[in-house]
């Protein structure tokens, strides 16, 4: 069964993001996700807007929960604390 995503969270590599493996992930929803989350971040609304238009789920969906974490173990893709701000880290990897 194809998930929602389009993609399987957990095929994706287990080493740093660049700025060049981020543009060349097939998946336009995950290339958004990860480019809205540079610089400034993003917050929960906006978030949930991304996850919203690229692929009509909410942010407590199990494929959404899923990527979330897989982003997260590999430190791509973190809640920055206190501020509360979703951000993208380019040559994080947490799984190595």
């Amino acid at each position: 069964m194809q998930s929602a995503l389009g993609f399987d969270p957990n095929d994706l590599p287990n080493a740093g993001l660049s700025m060049s493996r981020l543009v060349a992930f097939e998946s336009p929803g995950l290339r958004k996700l990860l480019k809205c989350g540079l610089r400034r971040g993003m917050t929960d609304a906006q978030l949930s807007t991304v996850v919203e238009q690229q692929w009509q789920l909410q942010l407590t969906s199990p494929e959404i929960v899923q990527l979330l974490s897989a982003l997260h173990d590999r430190g791509w893709f973190t809640r920055v604390s206190p501020e509360g701000i979703w951000k993208t880290h380019l040559g994080s990897s947490r799984s190595l």
